[in-house]
């Protein structure tokens, strides 16, 4: 890992002599130990680190490089993610693919020619309807509208943060090499008061060609985030509503996330739905892991670097299957070092039958550390 990163360092410092330079990142690491009936361990860790640097050309243009490095499981997925309740990840001993050199990402030309419009040429990554759930917070493999898709070729950017934020992208997809996407969406203000805001974002993805290299040719979707603060008293709601076919057929997903806080004492609620063909299993039909999923965590703030929080979580991966869901309750330590920097020890415990095909027997008691940072 030094010997990567190390030139990645020496030469950020050298452009910095030449331009205005800005490096932008985020880190996110864990360790873990699953433990099985007889309490034997299987002990795996994960990353997953974006940077990005950025030149200024003058006040108007900008280039920005990307790159990533991410751990890379061994299993069926080939994935990692960072504190997952189940044991997707990289076994700790395994250099090689806890180890992995940092990819080019994406580079983008960005030409801002008045205060509220924005032109972007090159690689363009979006994605829509995103999770505030933990365990999937990763828009790469999970959404309820669209997960992450890259293209290059231009897009357009508009609004600002007071009246609201748009974008239309269009251009060639990495999926295949016969097809063309385009996306748009518009983040509409509504409301947007010190102590009030509501915000509703419709989207939508369409992709066009002879193969375009995946199930579904569009989605469609719109997401509403409403909160309202009264002293004391904060409360919000995030809700989702998807569209896209699989088969000729409609797949629709809900997502509801509201959440409260009283003085000291939080409560986060999770429900996620997906009606499906019942004709096929649910797996190749949504972009999660869960046809239906329930999660609720109270927490309290013992100070303001620290809070304590207790979790449930209800999965159930394919509504028409039996004895394929499971249970989840664990506590969460929550640690705010500084400002876009958090640790996280948490523990708990899968209840389900032994022969359940996601859990199995191998991962009923779990612990571990995470932590993220942004820069």
């Amino acid at each position: 890992m030094r010997k990567i990163i190390l030139p990645i360092a020496l030469a950020a410092t050298g452009f910095a002599l030449a331009a205005d330079i800005e490096i932008h990142g985020n880190v996110d690491f864990d360790v873990a130990s699953y433990f099985d009936r007889d309490f034997d361990p299987t002990n795996a860790a994960n990353q997953d680190i974006d940077l990005s640097v950025k030149a200024n050309l003058d006040e108007n243009v900008s280039v920005t490089v990307f790159t990533n490095t991410k751990s890379h499981a061994t299993n069926a997925d080939d994935a990692s993610e960072i504190r997952h309740g189940l044991p997707r990840s990289t076994a700790i001993n395994d250099l090689d693919n806890r180890y992995t050199g940092f990819n080019f990402d994406g580079v983008e030309l960005r030409w801002t020619p008045y205060q509220d419009v924005s032109f972007i040429f090159g690689d363009l990554t979006y994605s829509a309807g995103a999770f505030n759930y933990y365990f999937w917070r990763d828009t790469g493999r999970y959404a309820v509208i669209a997960r992450d898709h890259t293209i290059r070729g231009f897009g357009v950017e508009v609004g600002n943060s007071k009246f609201g934020e748009g974008k239309f992208y269009l251009g060639m997809t990495d999926k295949s090499k016969s097809s063309v996407s385009a996306f748009a969406s518009y983040g509409l203000k509504l409301v947007n008061r010190p102590d009030e805001h509501l915000t509703i974002t419709p989207s939508v993805d369409w992709a066009f060609g002879s193969e375009i290299g995946r199930s579904y040719g569009y989605t469609f979707g719109t997401e509403l985030d409403y909160s309202k603060s009264l002293d004391v008293l904060n409360y919000s709601i995030y809700a989702v509503y998807g569209l896209h076919p699989y088969k000729e057929h409609g797949v629709h997903s809900f997502l509801i996330e509201p959440s409260m806080n009283y003085s000291i004492f939080n409560l986060g609620l999770n429900y996620f739905y997906a009606i499906v063909n019942k004709n096929y299993d649910a797996e190749p039909q949504i972009f999660t892991d869960d046809q239906m999923l329930f999660a609720i965590e109270p927490s309290f703030n013992i100070t303001k670097k620290f809070t304590l929080g207790v979790s449930f979580e209800y999965h159930d991966p394919d509504c028409e299957k039996d004895k394929d869901e499971f249970k989840f309750l664990g506590m969460n330590f929550y640690v705010y070092p500084t400002l876009n920097t958090n640790l996280v020890f948490w523990f708990g415990y899968n209840f389900s039958k032994d022969k359940n095909p996601v859990v199995g027997e191998s991962t009923k008691f779990s612990l571990g550390m995470s932590a993220h940072a942004d820069f």
